[in-house]
């Protein structure tokens, strides 16, 4: 399968699982762009767990997202395609350039540079240990680019996920509001060991 296929597999995976954020009301076009752009830049990558030929499980991470973002702007046709149903919405507009500048917005020098963007688990294949392993390989991949420790954000109100994190091994080391008027997120850092 080519990993243009698994990226929209990705994409369709993130908007079933992962819902409730803005990235989904993107739409699944961008979303497969952006995952197509993570999975092809050197400091970040796409993991997935398959079954057969179907995408059960993903995560991402990055070391920054300013190259994700340039190797998007480099697919400029397919990336204003996947935008046009947002160019007349304009808190879509907002909530877009929010993200832009928060990516590449100077870190706090205390937090990591490395993040785990996103990971999602198709719910016929949960309680398998995937979210796991994935998170694992995810740790694995970070370490072997030499990085001691890695943040993820994570939105308060959503428990699964902190229990997940926290079980993982990642504490909680301050919080963040992404978009202007949101609830502000947790990050959690999750150390590596060397």
């Amino acid at each position: 399968m080519d990993r243009r296929e698994i990226c929209r597999q990705v994409a369709r995976l993130h908007i079933s699982c992962i819902g409730q954020g803005f990235l989904p009301q993107l739409g699944e076009r961008f979303l497969a762009l952006m995952y197509e752009a993570i999975d092809e830049c050197d400091d970040s990558v796409l993991i997935v767990s398959m079954e057969g030929k179907r995408v059960v499980g993903f995560v991402s991470g990055a070391i920054g997202m300013k190259p994700v973002y340039t190797r998007m702007i480099c697919k400029f046709p397919r990336l204003a395609w996947a935008l046009a149903p947002s160019i007349f919405k304009p808190t879509r507009i907002r909530r877009i350039l929010e993200i832009i500048r928060y990516g590449s917005k100077e870190n706090d020098s205390s937090l990591p540079h490395a993040e785990l963007l996103s990971i999602a688990v198709d719910a016929l294949f949960r309680g398998q240990q995937r979210a796991d392993g994935l998170y694992s390989r995810l740790c694995e991949y970070f370490a072997s680019d030499g990085q001691d420790s890695f943040k993820i954000i994570v939105g308060k109100a959503l428990q699964p996920a902190h229990r997940f994190y926290t079980r993982m091994g990642a504490t909680p080391a301050g919080e963040t509001r992404v978009h202007a008027g949101d609830d502000a997120s947790i990050i959690y850092v999750q150390q590596l060991a060397r």
